[in-house]
């Protein structure tokens, strides 16, 4: 029955289920409709949607794209803080899109430096002997006036290579043949006003003479001058004399000569000693001229010529002791060498200046001067007296104060009532070039500035310092301006005096501490428009710095090169230097700057390795040097030797002492002196003591052409 009865309930309820189910029916069917309603609006925004992406696609292109973002690198040399160089890399849009990243679209600048330049590699193995090569020659024919080629005659070059060796350039072996003509005699000038004939017209002339022995022991020389009788030449008589010559070409078939060339003192005493080693080159005279001691006259005047190959004593000025010719101020000449200036003394009395013409007659005292170099002036030499007044000689005699014998008297009274207002005229220091002479005075408050006096006799004056002297060194001509170094806030710097008589600094580098001691080894150099000199910034080691006179950038040249010039100086050619310095793993070595940073750097570890060489000597030579040191080749010590230096290129170029071990000592008295021809310097050759030898540096000089069997 509870069954039955559960059973009717439930049915019950089945029932009231369904009823309420039927009433609640309507209402969620309008749910669904307003959710399909929903659907439909959706799919609308959808197909909206689709259709402007579509429009989008189809758009033109140039809309499509975006500002270009452009990237622009702009290389740049050495400038600080990039001593190697570098280059800058601009970013930006391209706003106008021409392709470019123009100076207003830059948004962001990086600069970028490049690496140090690596170390020199190793030496490389010297190579095997080539074979011998065929011998060159080159043989002259005359051709006589009235010939085909040339009617006023002339020289039929030829050259080539001797195959058959029998020293003769047969017909056969010739390879390249050039005809030189003599010029055509001028004609008659006209008829002066007077009614006289005018001059002849001077002809050119070509001919072939033999070589000096002296630079060449076999080759000639080919000379094209005019016979206008120039200097003490005749004109007009078809011989081409020495001072006709206009130019040469020249020719040695075996290397050029290098020698010693003096042997003063017989055996093995040396005929230079301390004191008794200057020299100097006259070309007017065609002489070497020296002090030296012949073990019997003492320390006298002597003169080499080399033509000639004679050594003699021009004169014994002390017949008592020693002259010591030169021992203070050295030897100088006057215009190219017709007289020569030199201090001695004949034990009358104290030392004096002498003039000599190269004749023992012609040699005499001018007076007493004190120990101080002279400086060229005015077409004579400016000394200083005993009594520290300015004297100037032409070599007649000594001329009171710097006022030149070619001025009127109207300019040399001016000159003189304004030097008149100045004292201590030149004690500071003293500088002259062709245009004027520079120097330290003081004015009547007692400041000590600079002062110019030109050729002309015009006196400027400049005011370095406005509350005191100024301190000048160094002194470097350039044009009709001059450049120093001064001292500015206690620091030295550079400065620029310029011919208007104002003043401008051109550095401003500031040590770490102390002072700069800017140009105290190198002094002040010039390359083209680059300023080299050494300075002081850090740790109290001097550097190579440069600074530009066009944009007036200074930069330090080398974070290695230590202490540039301090030992022997500095060479310059007029587009680069050569001068000694250190580095921590070359020691002391020959070193080369062209006024950049890549440019400056060792030029040769002659000794390899941490250990020194023993620099004692450079001179310029064309675009190249010579070099007095130590060294080795191919891993054989040297003694002190002579060295050439070409491009970037360095050979041993003269031993004067030859052998395992030798040493010739050169330079350990005098000093390098050049003549047009040869490099002169004091050695040891082991037999004859220390004399002078010479060097012809004809090939590196480009004067001669060497050609080698």
């Amino acid at each position: 029955m509870q069954t039955s009865a559960n059973q009717e309930d439930s049915g019950h309820d089945s029932e009231h289920e369904e009823r309420h189910e039927e009433q609640e029916q309507p209402p969620n069917h309008r749910h669904r409709r307003w959710f399909t309603v929903l659907q439909t609006l959706t799919l609308v925004v959808v197909l909206v949607l689709a259709v402007y992406n579509h429009a989008l696609i189809v758009a033109p292109h140039e809309e499509q794209l975006a500002t270009p973002w452009l990237v622009e690198t702009e290389p740049f040399g050495p400038l600080a803080p990039c001593n190697e160089g570098g280059s800058r890399l601009h970013t930006g849009f391209d706003v106008d899109g021409n392709g470019l990243l123009d100076v207003g679209e830059r948004m962001d600048s990086v600069v970028v430096c490049n690496g140090m330049q690596g170390l020199s590699g190793p030496q490389g193995q010297r190579g095997e002997n080539g074979m011998d090569a065929v011998p060159q020659r080159m043989e002259t024919t005359v051709l006589p006036v009235g010939n085909a080629t040339c009617s006023e005659g002339g020289l039929v070059l030829h050259s080539g290579l001797d195959l058959n060796l029998n020293q003769n350039l047969d017909a056969e072996e010739t390879v390249n043949q050039t005809v030189v003509c003599n010029g055509l005699v001028g004609d008659d000038g006209r008829p002066g006003t007077n009614g006289t004939d005018g001059r002849i017209g001077a002809a050119a002339l070509v001919d072939k003479v033999t070589a000096p022995t002296y630079i060449c022991a076999d080759g000639f020389m080919i000379r094209f001058g005019v016979d206008d009788g120039a200097a003490e030449g005749e004109a007009h008589n078809g011989v081409l004399e020495l001072n006709e010559v206009r130019e040469t070409l020249n020719f040695c078939f075996e290397p050029l000569r290098s020698e010693r060339a003096t042997d003063v003192f017989n055996g093995v005493g040396n005929s230079m000693t301390t004191g008794c080693d200057e020299a100097v080159w006259s070309n007017t005279i065609s002489g070497f001229f020296f002090a030296a001691n012949d073990g019997v006259n003492g320390c006298e005047l002597h003169v080499h010529h080399p033509e000639a190959n004679t050594t003699t004593m021009l004169v014994d000025l002390h017949p008592n002791g020693d002259a010591l010719p030169g021992r203070d101020l050295g030897f100088s000449v006057l215009g190219d060498g017709e007289l020569l200036f030199f201090d001695a003394t004949d034990g009358q009395g104290p030392r004096e200046l002498w003039v000599t013409d190269g004749t023992a007659e012609g040699t005499e005292a001018l007076g007493a001067v004190e120990a101080w170099k002279p400086l060229p002036w005015g077409e004579g030499l400016l000394f200083r007296s005993t009594s520290n007044q300015l004297v100037w000689t032409n070599g007649s005699a000594l001329q009171n104060n710097v006022t030149l014998p070619t001025w009127t008297a109207e300019v040399s009274q001016a000159v003189q009532a304004n030097l008149s207002m100045l004292t201590d005229i030149g004690q500071a220091w003293i500088h002259a070039d062709e245009r004027a002479v520079w120097f330290s005075a003081a004015d009547g408050a007692g400041d000590v500035e600079p002062y110019r006096l030109s050729t002309s006799g015009v006196l400027t004056s400049w005011a370095i310092n406005d509350f005191g002297s100024s301190q000048l060194s160094d002194l470097l001509s350039i044009e009709n301006d001059a450049l120093a170094v001064g001292v500015r806030g206690g620091v030295k710097q550079v400065v620029r005096l310029y011919e208007n008589g104002t003043h401008a600094w051109l550095t401003s580098i500031a040590p770490s501490s102390g002072d700069t001691h800017l140009g105290e080894n190198m002094g002040l150099q010039l390359i083209g428009d680059n300023l080299v000199y050494d300075a002081v910034t850090v740790a109290n080691e001097a550097r190579l710095w440069t600074t530009n006179l066009a944009n007036g950038i200074s930069l330090q040249l080398s974070s290695t090169l230590q202490s540039p010039g301090a030992h022997i100086g500095v060479a310059n050619t007029g587009e680069r230097l050569l001068f000694d310095c250190l580095t921590p793993t070359h020691g002391m070595e020959a070193c080369i700057t062209d006024g950049t940073p890549q440019g400056s750097r060792v030029l040769h570890d002659l000794t390899p390795g941490l250990m020194s060489s023993d620099l004692r000597g450079v001179a310029p030579v064309g675009d190249g040097w010579i070099v007095v040191s130590s060294g080795s080749v191919n891993g054989t010590p040297q003694g002190v030797v002579l060295w050439a230096v070409e491009g970037t290129a360095m050979r041993l170029a003269y031993d004067p002492w030859t052998g395992n071990g030798n040493s010739s000592q050169a330079l350990t008295y005098g000093e390098l002196i050049l003549s047009p021809t040869q490099a002169w310097f004091i050695a040891h050759d082991g037999v004859h003591g220390h004399e002078w030898h010479r060097w012809s540096h004809g090939e590196l000089s480009d004067d001669w052409v060497v050609i080698r069997r």
